[in-house]
């Protein structure tokens, strides 16, 4: 792995001073929180040129420097990684540290199951076996012919077939397997509190969709999907001593310290 250079050192720790406090940062301040042995009048040296790369910025004359949300997003796209599930260590440390950070997260059961197989029971049922599910159907050799044509399919994308061809028992079952799988649904408060703060509260709809997490796919979203000066993060998670998958995503302000709150909740 390539050793980072005393620049790219001194605009991590600065995030990193600036995660914590949420308060400019000085040189002299800086400083102190590096072991390097850096003198402050190098680090302002690096203050400049990270200022002119669009890296920081003076919100004031007199003032420390703050990282820019270009930085942030490049901090965060490097730290946080959702290409793997993350282990988590329960439902109550995950509420706790939301609202430490003043975050907003959900938590579901994962609900994206592929329809593997009908089996036909002494002509009385119809036993439709998911990955993780099972939905038992009276029997009806036109459905069982119907439904033998659909195996692949995802469950959600057989429950919206289910109430287009008139199957409405099917779609009912499958509906009430999606409203049974929401575990967490924390800081609605915080939500509210960003989307009045930004006078933009596009997203709270969106986030407020039935299984919307499920809907998106795993990684970390910025301006856009949200609100500029925010971020969100989508990806599959494990609670401890369980053994099935979940759906973890979580929203805040991009200069919440989304790493402490991992560090938090991880097993």
């Amino acid at each position: 792995m390539k050793k980072p250079s005393k620049q790219e050192l001194i605009l991590e720790s600065i995030i990193q001073a600036y995660l914590e406090s949420r308060m400019p940062i000085g040189s002299s301040e800086l400083q102190m929180k590096m072991t390097l042995g850096i003198s402050p009048s190098t680090i302002r040296i690096y203050f400049k040129k990270l200022s002119d790369e669009g890296a920081l910025e003076q919100l004031h004359v007199s003032s420390g420097r703050v990282p820019t949300l270009r930085a942030l997003m490049g901090y965060w796209q490097e730290k946080l990684d959702t290409t793997h599930p993350v282990k988590l260590k329960s439902i109550d440390a995950i509420k706790r540290s939301t609202h430490h950070h003043q975050l907003f997260c959900i938590v579901e059961n994962s609900t994206e199951s592929i329809f593997k197989e009908i089996i036909r029971v002494a002509n009385r049922f119809l036993i439709l076996v998911f990955e993780q599910h099972e939905v038992v159907l009276p029997y009806n050799s036109k459905v069982e012919h119907f439904l033998q044509r659909m195996i692949g399919v995802q469950m959600r994308e057989l429950k919206d077939i289910a109430a287009q061809v008139g199957l409405y028992e099917l779609h009912d079952k499958l509906s009430m397997l999606f409203s049974q799988s929401a575990l967490l649904r924390e800081g609605d408060k915080e939500m509210y509190a960003i989307a009045h703060e930004l006078k933009n509260d596009t997203f709270i709809n969106r986030f407020g969709m039935l299984h919307f997490v499920q809907s998106i796919e795993d990684g970390l979203y910025f301006d856009g999907f949200v609100p500029r000066g925010c971020m969100a993060i989508k990806q599959k998670a494990q609670l401890k001593d369980e053994d099935s998958t979940v759906d973890f995503f979580c929203f805040g302000r991009i200069e919440s310290n989304f790493e402490d709150f991992f560090n938090q909740v991880k097993e």
